[in-house]
């Protein structure tokens, strides 16, 4: 797992939710944005990784990660629903800024735990 792709990749999201409800980029449904196990460091977590299953950093970045997948899926069910503004209202939030903080600071924990 290289960790610096997965931290680029994660704040990509912001930038894809914008686009989205910009009615540009990629089409996203909220099922899909709040599968924690769909995205290359979700694979990861839920695969390879899962042997650092002990190690509390592992711990950590999971829960921080299915966080911010949950957030990232209000987000586009607010969207889905109608509500636009309350969509970008929560992509603008305290909630979606901090657990998008909470996972890179995980993750920046386990990559530095392997290195």
């Amino acid at each position: 797992m290289d960790f610096d792709d997965a931290i680029r990749a994660h704040v990509d999201w912001k930038l894809r939710l914008r686009m989205f409800l910009a009615d540009q980029g990629e089409g996203l449904s909220s099922d899909v944005a709040a599968r924690d196990n769909v995205c290359e460091l979700g694979q990861w977590l839920y695969g390879d990784g899962a042997k650092h299953a002990a190690d509390p950093s592992y711990a950590e970045l999971k829960a921080a990660h299915a966080r911010f997948h949950k957030v990232a899926a209000e987000v586009v069910g607010a969207a889905e629903g109608g509500d636009k503004r309350g969509a970008e209202a929560r992509l603008e939030s305290a909630d979606y800024s901090k657990a998008s903080s909470a996972f890179v600071a995980a993750i920046i924990r386990m990559r530095d735990k392997r290195a």
